[in-house]
């Protein structure tokens, strides 16, 4: 309907050659006509720094002292939370916006922000030629409108422009060139790395679409993915919900208990002392051991930009996460994933979660998974040992009995970990709650092609991206030692 052919005449091509555009509009779907009510999904635009400026040592050096002098008020509005608490819950909420607001400022003063990059960018492809570029079509535009002895001075102009413009192109092709086989001969992961992109260009990469748009799609996919969380695979008989934390007397004291309790569990003390559950140099460490170039969540930060100020983020957190302990409550952008969807046999996706510190959490001598040289081919290789060994002991071939879950994570009911937890001795820990709170308490939201849903509650499952999905396995750690004296 309505076609329209435009044709850009204006635009320097180097040819007699003209660019056409043929556009035109097509009437909606009947799904998108029945449901007129559905809201329209937000733009999501993320937030991007130029971080390579970090290995330069001056700005990094600016952007540490920038956030040393920034953080101070808060970590002294910490220190007093933490040591003398209020009757009522700080607002732990503003408190983690004020932390991430002083990290991007310190961003833009030191390295500075940058827009997103098309798309349609080629690799070597820059601002300054952008530029250069818009330029010489301004000056072939004006070379086109002008009258009389004017188009002898603009189309003079727009030579010289199209000359800086090719020789600029060629530069930045010769420099990105150079740039990329120094990074191959220097880092043999890279190499790998492109190896691995030149392979994946033959195959056919798919994506979650909607005729009406990436906006529609992350719409009904969420509604797909609400479906799956909703609990109607939950059976009516089911453990008791774990106690409310307004029944465990908040605000927790600085050893785990409450402050009118007469036995402190010891499980966390003061930032700093050795009974700490968050010493700054555990953090720090931490810190560390994040993985770099990986994806942000909705908070915008990656862990190129902690382990810089490791030091100083160390101590700030120590007591933040003292203060998140002690009402057993963390803020709400660190319980909210993004869940990117891929494409693979069954209903796999990718949660974007913000970056939390690590926790690792007590397994089975035979748990396989979440534990490092526990890989697939580690775990058959001791099967078919042992397996081999009953032979020779029993002269004949065992019995060998797989469990599948299927949708495990999507599935489980929660009720079922907390039971076990709080049977384990874990109902006296401070940890319970906040691990609950965790968990219970999450919001996800579907991000396609930068457009994001509107958020809902899964009421099962544990998100697989978190570092706290691990402790899902208790509740099958009874079956385990049931096959264990089998």
């Amino acid at each position: 309907m309505s076609p329209r052919l435009d044709i850009a005449s204006d635009l320097s091509l180097g040819s007699d050659h003209r660019l056409l555009t043929l556009s035109f509009s097509f009437a909606q779907s009947s799904a998108s006509e029945s449901s007129p009510d559905i809201p329209d999904a937000t733009i999501h635009p993320r937030r991007l720094w130029n971080l390579s400026r970090l290995g330069e040592p001056d700005p990094c050096q600016l952007y540490q002292d920038t956030f040393h002098s920034s953080s101070v008020p808060l970590l002294s509005q910490l220190k007093r939370l933490v040591q003398h608490p209020p009757s009522s819950r700080p607002p732990i909420d503003d408190l983690n916006a004020s932390l991430n607001n002083i990290i991007y400022r310190s961003l833009d003063s030191s390295v500075g922000d940058r827009p997103p990059r098309p798309s349609h960018w080629k690799k070597y492809w820059t601002q300054q030629l952008q530029d250069a570029a818009d330029f010489r079509n301004r000056c072939y535009r004006r070379w086109r409108r002008a009258f009389g002895i004017d188009k002898v001075y603009w189309w003079h102009q727009h030579q010289q422009a199209n000359v800086s413009f090719r020789q600029a192109v060629a530069n930045a092709k010769r420099l990105s060139w150079q740039a990329f086989c120094k990074s191959l001969e220097s880092d043999f992961t890279k190499a790998i790395s492109k190896v691995k992109q030149l392979k994946q260009r033959h195959q056919s990469s798919s994506s979650f679409t909607h005729p009406d748009g990436p906006s529609k799609a992350v719409e009904v996919m969420a509604s797909h993915l609400a479906s799956v969380f909703d609990g109607s695979l939950l059976p009516s008989t089911r453990p008791p919900p774990p106690p409310s934390s307004s029944s465990l007397g908040l605000p927790l004291g600085l050893h785990g208990s409450s402050p009118s309790g007469s036995s402190p569990s010891g499980l966390s003390g003061p930032p700093g002392s050795s009974h700490s559950l968050f010493t700054p140099l555990t953090i720090h460490m931490y810190i560390g051991q994040l993985p770099t170039r990986k994806a942000p969540g909705a908070d915008h930060i990656k862990a190129e930009m902690l382990k810089p100020i490791s030091t100083d983020l160390s101590h700030l957190l120590s007591w933040f996460f003292s203060l998140c302990c002690q009402w057993s409550y963390v803020p709400s952008l660190w319980r909210h994933a993004q869940v990117y969807p891929i494409f693979k046999k069954g209903d796999p996706s990718l949660p974007l979660a913000p970056w939390l510190a690590s926790v690792s959490p007590q397994l089975d001598l035979a748990q396989g998974g979440f534990r490092p040289r526990r890989s697939a081919l580690d775990q058959a290789l001791c099967l078919h040992e042992l397996m081999q060994s009953y032979y020779r002991r029993s002269y004949r071939f065992p019995v060998v009995a797989f469990l599948d879950i299927k949708s495990a994570y999507d599935t489980v009911d929660r009720r079922v970990i907390w039971d076990a937890l709080s049977r384990s001795g874990a109902g006296s820990s401070p940890c319970l709650p906040l691990l609950v709170h965790l968990f219970d308490d999450v919001s996800v939201s579907v991000l396609v092609s930068n457009h994001s849903s509107t958020a809902f509650s899964p009421v099962t499952g544990v998100l697989q991206g978190s570092v706290l999905s691990p402790h899902f396995r208790c509740s099958c750690h009874s079956f385990g030692s049931l096959l264990w004296f089998c």
